[in-house]
């Protein structure tokens, strides 16, 4: 492998995880980058042997450029990382085309076990991730699969009953905004009412 990729926010875990690369994966270079199209100039041109990217950083732009890579370039290894260790963001990352997804707070070697695990030629995800894509079904006849990250979140939020208010207040938007997705969850889902949508939510572990 001569090159490796990571697309995340510069911190010290990127600038420890790019040194573990280049000191035991014989990386010659690891390119990083926190922006998107740049990610995709890096992409285009250099053609690494490994592209890891953290998906909770860019939203939707994430799993597209995952999506992406994984269309154009098929046998670069995708390893996804994430804040979050829920099957959801699991799923989302499989279904995107990543062979791989680690949470971030598992800790650097639980990481470059991944890394190690992608390489090999495996798909490295959490045990029960394989499994609820068996039960969801193809992602494009999932209601939620049409939700954006933001609508996904808000969806969970009301899901454990926060107010249109607190949930605001959380994700520094405004009430309104907040109703206004609420309002496009429940047209994506095809549900009437608050307590079906928190019942398709459970039903299709949403929450946990």
């Amino acid at each position: 492998m001569h090159l490796a990729l990571i697309v995340d926010e510069p911190s010290q875990f990127r600038a420890t995880l790019s040194a573990e690369l280049c000191a035991e994966l014989d990386a010659g270079e690891v390119l990083e980058t926190d922006g998107m199209p740049e990610a995709f100039r890096l992409v285009r041109e250099h053609r690494p042997g490994l592209v890891l990217v953290d998906v909770d950083r860019f939203g939707n732009p994430g799993i597209d450029f995952v999506r992406r890579v994984a269309a154009t370039l098929p046998s670069v290894p995708l390893l996804v990382l994430s804040d979050s260790d829920g099957t959801l963001a699991a799923v989302r990352a499989l279904r995107a085309g990543a062979h791989g997804f680690v949470a971030k707070q598992r800790g650097l070697a639980e990481v470059m076990q991944a890394v190690r695990g992608v390489l090999s030629g495996y798909l490295v995800f959490p045990m029960d991730t394989l499994e609820t894509v068996r039960h969801i079904g193809e992602q494009r006849e999932s209601g939620y699969a049409r939700l954006s990250n933001r609508e996904i979140t808000i969806l969970q939020y009301l899901a454990r009953g926060h107010s249109n208010k607190s949930i605001a207040a959380q994700l520094l938007i405004s009430s309104k905004t907040v109703s206004t997705h609420k309002a496009n969850i429940m047209a994506k889902l095809n549900v009437g009412s608050l307590v079906e949508m928190v019942d398709y939510a459970r039903r299709h572990q949403l929450v946990w």
